[in-house]
């Protein structure tokens, strides 16, 4: 019989915890609550971030005759 080793034992333990968590996310109303309770908070974030002006990139280009 082949060992097993501690490493692959955890690979393996945490794939298998991570399937079951997620399927209990999904199968569940409570799970399915939390998941629309981040999905909510995250894009309320994304609104309210502050948004940092962007370098324009086309002054990098040396073929832009326009950002020279």
């Amino acid at each position: 019989m082949q060992r097993v080793g501690v490493h692959r034992f955890c690979q393996v333990s945490g794939i298998l915890s991570a399937v079951v968590l997620a399927l209990l996310l999904v199968g569940t109303t409570s799970g399915r609550d939390a998941l629309g309770w981040i999905y909510l908070q995250s894009a309320e974030a994304i609104t309210n971030a502050t948004h940092i002006r962007t370098f324009p990139l086309d002054r990098l280009d040396p073929t832009c005759p326009q950002c020279m």
